[in-house]
């Protein structure tokens, strides 16, 4: 016969009871946090823009995802306003490496033309009607991106070049 054994647990003492309650309050307190910053907004994307003004009045801006997460649609638009319209095509040329962070569903409006120099991809746009043209990009972060990237955007129009720099930050 075997001798019966006892089902309750072991006293290990006062300070493995402290370290363990210790341990639980930070778990809590980690996700209280998480919680917190995502009730307050913090976790989604947060855009900003960069613009400029040529000598001749024309006016570029760029409309960003300055924070983003993998997975998530981030915006990337460009607009031009040139005051009584545009003569020529305009051109877009944006570092290549940029938009390795997206998984591109679209590129509006579509490019006359369209290359890469391994550094640029250089997009060239028939002129539009009116004194506006805006470029935009649907697309979401790749999943597997993580930390972001830095990127130049030249816009050329009528021989005036308007050069914007900004960085996405992509936090896990």
């Amino acid at each position: 016969m075997t001798s019966p054994t006892s089902t309750l647990p072991t006293d290990r003492g006062l300070h493995h009871a402290r370290v363990d309650q210790f341990i639980a309050l930070g778990i809590t307190s980690c996700f209280a946090l998480v919680v917190l910053a995502a009730l307050l907004g913090l976790l989604g994307v947060k855009s900003a823009t960069t613009s400029m003004t040529m000598a001749d009045g024309t006016e570029v801006e760029i409309h960003y995802a300055r924070i983003t997460r993998p997975g998530l649609a981030s915006p990337w638009a460009v607009t031009v306003h040139r005051p009584g319209g545009f003569d020529g095509p305009i051109t877009v040329r944006s570092t290549s490496a940029y938009f390795d962070l997206f998984d591109e569903n679209g590129l509006d409006p579509d490019a006359a033309a369209a290359t890469q120099d391994g550094e640029m991809v250089i997009w060239e746009f028939d002129p539009p009607p009116g004194e506006t043209f805006r470029l935009s990009l649907d697309a979401r972060i790749e999943p597997s991106v993580q930390w972001g990237r830095d990127a130049t955007t030249e816009v050329e129009v009528d021989g005036d070049v308007a050069t914007l720099t900004y960085r996405t930050w992509v936090l896990p």
